[in-house]
């Protein structure tokens, strides 16, 4: 076999490998959800009225369930999450705050592969604080940052293993 042809056929078995990795990693990696932004901010101080927490996600998830715990570390009431947005923000209300000190959000949530995430933030209410509590809106999301990351990859090698190679005129 020439060297050509032998170059020619590792690099579809390089395409074909690179495909398959694609179709098995990258949308295990993309069904999970992520937090794309948090409202108070995590680990700022904010001032004014806080009576909500909101979380938006890259995608829509099936349920979210947020917890708030005030400086003492008791829990505080709050509502039922509510999901709104196509699914993509959470948010959870709460009597208005007055003691000043750092709180911690827990939230939960269920993603649309059934993968169930947990986690925590904290926020410190200070009323002199300049930060103000500012509602999320949609911002539009899109695919999950791991998905775009990994289909750009794919294709970029592929592009890189099939694009045909200019061949030189060899004179005789």
């Amino acid at each position: 076999m020439g060297s050509s042809r032998r170059r020619s056929a590792l690099r579809r078995v390089l395409a074909v490998t690179v495909v398959l990795l694609g179709f098995f990693l990258v949308p295990p990696l993309g069904a999970h959800t992520e937090v794309f932004e948090r409202a108070p901010l995590a680990g700022q101080p904010v001032g004014g009225t806080i009576d909500r927490v909101d979380i938006s996600y890259w995608s829509s998830v099936l349920s979210s369930n947020i917890e708030l715990a005030g400086p003492d570390g008791a829990a505080i009431e709050v509502s039922t999450t509510q999901l709104v947005t196509g699914d993509r923000i959470a948010t959870a209300s709460f009597p208005e705050l007055t003691e000043e000190g750092r709180y911690t959000v827990t939230h939960t949530e269920l993603s649309s592969d059934g993968d169930i995430q947990t986690s925590e933030w904290f926020f410190f209410f200070d009323q002199s604080a300049d930060a103000r509590f500012v509602a999320l809106a949609d911002t539009g999301g899109g695919a999950n940052w791991i998905v775009l990351l990994g289909a750009s990859g794919v294709v970029l090698i592929l592009a890189g293993v099939l694009w045909p190679k200019k061949r030189s005129a060899v004179s005789a």
